[in-house]
């Protein structure tokens, strides 16, 4: 019980870094009107939303996890 609510955590987790970051890109894209943003502040909002996509892939990794070792595949 307690790996699956990690996974879903990590995963949520996961997809909140994507939204701040979708968030950031939209922030700057509004902003770069006014002023000249420079090219670290569209990296970090890239780096953000990848990291989001690697949280979630270690939630889907600790989810499938935990179903192999639910079933006993790999056993002997």
């Amino acid at each position: 019980m307690g790996t699956t609510l990690l996974a879903w955590l990590i995963a949520i987790l996961g997809v909140l870094m994507i939204a701040g970051g979708i968030w950031d890109l939209v922030d700057l894209w509004n902003q770069r009107r006014q002023t000249e943003i420079p090219l670290r502040s569209w990296g970090t909002a890239i780096v953000i939303i990848c990291g989001g996509f690697g949280m979630i892939g270690i939630g889907q990794a600790l989810r499938l996890l935990r179903i192999l070792v639910v079933v006993g595949v790999g056993g002997p």
